[in-house]
């Protein structure tokens, strides 16, 4: 019989002459039942030892897995999900409102004899429930080894983590998500050898100004994951966006998938577009060194930001204003 009881929930693992024990189920609702697996010490880390290297790959880690690589983890089920993209919480109780989306409208309009087709984009009212929108958690996992030269794939450091509970809960529910299992180390990682961070979640263009239609090409893959009308709005800013000639690009991987900075170097400006998730353009005057070691929560801090467009009709007078 293994700790608390529960032998199907763990495994027995000699490790460091000590026997720990390895979580194994789909998920957790409480950390109670585990708190004794939890190294003494008001901080903790959760980590998989000795990951399969496929596991890692198919959340963006390279092929070479090389220590201190670090990447938000690309959505896979539901709490990788939210720990990338947030979620929204729907208020049911309450009276629904009016909210908008914009949709690409086509007409025919007549020219003498002949019709010529027209479009334009509309923003065309439905009801829904009020929501509330949950940020994302954002928990970036980060490849080391250890003393004995086993890989380590593990989270930041959550500190004082009995007042941190529902942070440790995620963490672990997001570890066994993707591996399937996961332990605990101390917080102060004296068993794990530090190395220097090598985020991967940004992947850079060639620098230089391109033609839309370049530009397109390479972000085909996540625009053919746009669904309906959204994608023609979605593509029409872009479009907008790059004829203001951008000599700077960048699209995200792992959990930033769905996002591409466009940057004007000699404005010291950087606009953060979302193409499938989000319903905001962010614009940013930071040098992109800066932004592109920050996390997904750090970037979209409102204290960051230049200005934040929403998408809707009035967006391209917007981003036209940014240029004048």
């Amino acid at each position: 019989m293994s700790l608390l009881g529960l032998k199907a929930n763990y495994k027995p693992l000699l490790f460091y002459n000590i026997n720990i024990m390895i979580i194994k189920r789909k998920k957790i609702l409480k950390i109670e039942p585990y708190s004794k697996m939890i190294p003494l010490g008001n901080d903790v880390v959760v980590g998989v030892l000795n990951p399969n290297p496929e596991k890692l790959k198919r959340i963006g880690f390279s092929n070479s897995l090389e220590s201190g690589e670090s990447i938000l983890p690309l959505p896979i089920g539901r709490a990788s999900m939210f720990n990338a993209e947030g979620k929204w919480l729907v208020h049911k109780n309450q009276p629904m409102e009016t909210a908008y989306r914009t949709v690409e409208w086509h007409w025919n309009e007549w020219h003498g004899k002949n019709t010529i087709e027209r479009s334009d984009f509309r923003d065309v009212p439905y009801k829904r429930y009020p929501r509330t929108f949950i940020e994302p958690s954002a928990i970036e996992l980060t490849l080391t080894t250890d003393a004995e030269g086993n890989q380590v794939v593990r989270t930041p450091v959550i500190t004082d983590w009995k007042n941190n509970k529902p942070k440790v809960i995620h963490a672990v529910n997001l570890l066994l998500e993707i591996f399937g299992e996961c332990i605990f180390y101390n917080g102060e990682m004296r068993h794990l050898i530090a190395a220097p961070i090598k985020r991967l979640n940004w992947r850079l263009l060639p620098p230089g100004k391109r033609p839309f239609r370049d530009l397109k090409r390479e972000l085909s893959s996540v625009l053919t994951n746009v669904k309906g009308g959204k994608r023609a709005f979605t593509e029409h800013r872009l479009e907008i966006i790059n004829a203001y000639n951008p000599d700077f690009a960048a699209i995200g991987d792992g959990g930033f998938r769905g996002y591409v900075v466009l940057g004007f170097t000699k404005k010291n400006l950087y606009v953060l577009e979302s193409l499938l998730y989000g319903n905001a353009t962010y614009i940013f005057g930071e040098q992109w060194e800066k932004l592109s070691k920050m996390t997904k929560a750090e970037i979209l801090n409102e204290n960051l930001q230049k200005d934040r467009l929403i998408h809707h009709k009035a967006w391209d007078g917007e981003v036209a204003g940014l240029f004048k």
